[in-house]
């Protein structure tokens, strides 16, 4: 399987110019995630030569700004795509994506999007009185499997032993946001130290993981780690 990194922002002056979030591609015709900016992701369509008209399935994390930004404009390119949200996301965004005529699933538990693509299905995040429904996709093949994260509000941990509980695959990849940004240097040692254990082939941190988590990951995973940027490709 292929991805495709189409987009992402990391650092608070590209949140100050909404050139924040995430949007990955898995193969030619699966997005997961749409930008936190529609400008941004249709010049990164352009620069890599990406064929919108061929995506059929579009995996949105959650309703934050910078993960379904980009999604007006790609309906409005592409209406024959089936959009996967979770069961619990804003009523105005769900009608929305509705008027354009897509076909829209609410993942409520796991479920199978394509072969080998999994949704882990609609995860709670409660913090500091605020909730936040998020699903993360799983990428299954003779390798293993690779997992593919938005923001992780529910947590990378609880994530990665959801998934766990599904599929005992060894994980062959860790990518995208971890929102590790606003913990605590303790609480960051400690998810870092978790991961280890996972003994997880390659770890790709991004988006709202954090300067200090992404530094401390480089330096505690070695050869495990890997910097990414818009345009890579992995191949797993």
């Amino acid at each position: 399987m292929r991805i495709q990194v189409i987009a992402t922002g990391s650092t608070k002056l590209e949140r100050f110019f909404r050139k924040w979030g995430v949007s990955f591609l898995i193969n030619n015709d699966i997005l997961f995630d749409t930008f936190g900016k529609s400008s941004v992701l249709n010049s990164q369509f352009k620069k890599l030569s990406i064929d919108v008209s061929r995506i059929k399935y579009i995996i949105i994390s959650h309703d934050d700004w910078d993960h379904i930004s980009g999604l007006w404009n790609i309906l409005e390119r592409n209406k024959n795509v089936t959009v996967y949200i979770c069961p619990n996301f804003n009523q105005k965004i769900k009608k929305k994506i509705n008027s354009y005529g897509a076909k829209t699933v609410e993942v409520m538990d796991f479920q199978k999007i394509s072969e080998g693509v999994y949704s882990t299905g609609e995860m709670l995040c409660n913090s500091e009185g605020r909730i936040i429904y998020e699903q993360s996709l799983i990428l299954k093949n003779r390798n293993g499997q690779a997992i593919i994260t938005g923001c992780a509000h529910p947590g990378i941990v609880s994530i990665i032993e959801e998934i766990r509980s599904k599929f005992k695959d060894s994980i062959c990849l860790l990518i995208g946001g971890m929102h590790l940004k606003d913990k605590d240097k303790n609480e960051t040692n400690e998810v870092v130290s978790k991961l280890r254990k996972y003994n997880i082939a390659k770890i790709a941190p991004m988006h709202c993981t954090g300067r200090y988590a992404t530094r401390l990951m480089e330096k505690e995973l070695k050869d495990n780690f890997v910097r990414i940027k818009q345009g890579d490709v992995i191949n797993i």
